[in-house]
């Protein structure tokens, strides 16, 4: 389904099973705008080494900037600069 969005995505809210996060971050990253915003939900509780992989994997995309948040479940808030 993502490969049938059109580019110029301004948000995305990454919240499924947790061993997806990294596969729909490599599909969804070359659709972002500058200035596009992803949430990641479940990012403090239990999710094991998936849920550390997808915040590597995010934190290291050139022009991606973020921070966990602990709100709720926890969020993972990344910036995408474009660069």
């Amino acid at each position: 389904m993502i490969a049938g969005l059109p580019h110029g995505i301004d948000f995305v809210l990454v919240d499924l099973w947790k061993d997806l996060y990294v596969p729909c971050l490599e599909a969804l990253y070359p659709k972002l705008n500058a200035g596009a915003i992803i949430v990641a939900d479940n990012m403090i509780l239990p999710g094991g080494e998936a849920v550390n992989r997808y915040a590597r994997a995010v934190r290291s995309k050139p022009g991606m900037s973020g921070i966990r948040v602990p709100v709720g479940s926890g969020l993972e808030i990344s910036r995408f600069g474009g660069d």
